[in-house]
């Protein structure tokens, strides 16, 4: 008998564009792209940050209207992203004590996780996740699933990502306009991770730095788990919004100079460049260009770099770091990351062990939305699928440490 299909979606909510992805699960090893969709987020929208929930909730249903008409299956819950500045995470401990004879219980761990929660959250910040890092049992450190062990005391670290309660309800509200059920927000390189990193990348120490229009967002990974998110408040749109002050021209040409002219290798240029547009011959020097954007660029990696200092990971990180997003199609990107950061550094592409029409969403910038749906498919909470028996995870393996208990 054939398996039943399953499908997740995952929607990347950026600041200028929205990206969704349909995937077809019908097993561990049968996993298919079958629709994709994108659109323009024109408004509503800053930094990361819902400012009008018309906008944000319009681009969504574009994007989603492509992605039902390729597909053929109606979406109607999916996994989403978040992002801005003010999405943090933050260790946290706690601890209980636990009958000495009846062994550890889901319901001792909600415990605990309570326990390490209460008077740490403020009332403003939402959980996202909470990501148990390792527990301790009577003196016993480095357990990394106590259920079912004997204990008299039980003590937790965990890290907790959380954002503001204003933006992240701002964010659900543009979602339920657009008639979407939101069932997780995971951070864009949080969700971006599960795209484009292998087990032995998490396990040995990587940072995923996520390059979009107007935010750059960097996940940290050690040990298998997620250990620090930031969020830095520019992007490659920075970039174009420099050219076109310091060049005196407006917006759309500057992105059609930093499309065709721009490289972050930098080679010195003997002549000026002449572009004709709309009839009109724009002329540049490629040297002026090139030092507009290394400035830009330093700048924004200078910032990750903080960012890896503040987690502790600052040139510590065997993996190096992966970059992905649309900034990250910038020629030379990686190279120059490389000489800021001084690590190793890749660009990030999705798709492995997919099938479909996955070559059209093989691209940096599709990362997260993939990521987002494959996390979906990872704790089993399909779409389409009638029998609440069949909707069972599927061990892929996860970017969170998700509780068994949900």
């Amino acid at each position: 008998m054939e398996e039943q299909s399953k499908y997740a979606f995952g929607i990347d909510v950026g600041t200028e564009t929205v990206r969704a992805v349909a995937l077809e699960i019908k097993g561990e090893d049968s996993i298919s792209v079958i629709g994709y969709g994108e659109a323009a987020n024109e408004r509503g929208m800053h930094k990361g940050i819902v400012t009008n929930l018309v906008g944000p909730a319009e681009a969504v249903d574009r994007a989603l209207k492509n992605v039902e008409s390729m597909s053929g299956v109606n979406v109607d819950s999916a996994y989403v992203s978040i992002n801005g500045s003010h999405i943090t995470s933050e260790k946290v401990s706690g601890m209980i004590a636990v009958s000495p004879t009846d062994g550890i219980t889901n319901e001792d761990l909600d415990r605990l996780e309570d326990t390490a929660l209460s008077g740490r959250m403020m009332n403003n910040r939402e959980v996202l996740d909470v990501i148990p890092l390792s527990y301790i049992l009577d003196g016993q450190s480095g357990i990394r699933s106590p259920l079912g062990m004997m204990a008299n005391k039980i003590e937790i670290v965990a890290n907790v990502v959380s954002g503001l309660r204003p933006s992240v309800d701002a964010l659900g509200r543009a979602m339920a306009s657009a008639n979407l059920r939101v069932l997780r927000f995971i951070p864009t390189a949080a969700a971006a991770a599960r795209a484009v990193l292998t087990e032995k990348q998490m396990e040995n120490g990587v940072a995923v730095i996520d390059l979009g229009a107007s935010t750059t967002s960097v996940a940290v990974y050690d040990e298998g788990d997620l250990q620090y998110i930031g969020v830095i408040g520019a992007g490659s749109n920075n970039i174009t919004k420099d050219l076109a002050i310091s060049l005196e021209l407006n917006t759309e040409v500057a992105e059609e100079i930093k499309l065709k002219y721009v490289t972050a290798d930098f080679v010195e240029a003997k002549r000026d460049v002449t572009m004709k547009r709309e009839g009109e011959n724009i002329t540049f020097s490629k040297n002026d260009v090139n030092e507009i954007v290394k400035d830009r660029l330093v700048d924004i990696f200078e910032h990750v770099a903080e960012h890896l200092e503040r987690a502790g990971y600052a040139r510590k990180l065997p993996e190096g770091a992966v970059i992905v997003g649309s900034g990250a199609n910038m020629k030379g990107i990686a190279g120059f990351a490389k000489n800021v950061l001084r690590m190793a550094t890749k660009i990030g592409v999705p798709g492995t062990g997919l099938s479909g029409v996955v070559e059209d969403v093989e691209k940096p910038e599709y990362s997260v939305a993939i990521g987002l749906a494959l996390s979906m498919a990872d704790d089993g909470k399909f779409s389409g699928v009638d029998n609440e028996s069949e909707k069972k995870a599927f061990s892929l393996f996860r970017i969170f440490k998700k509780k068994k208990r949900d």
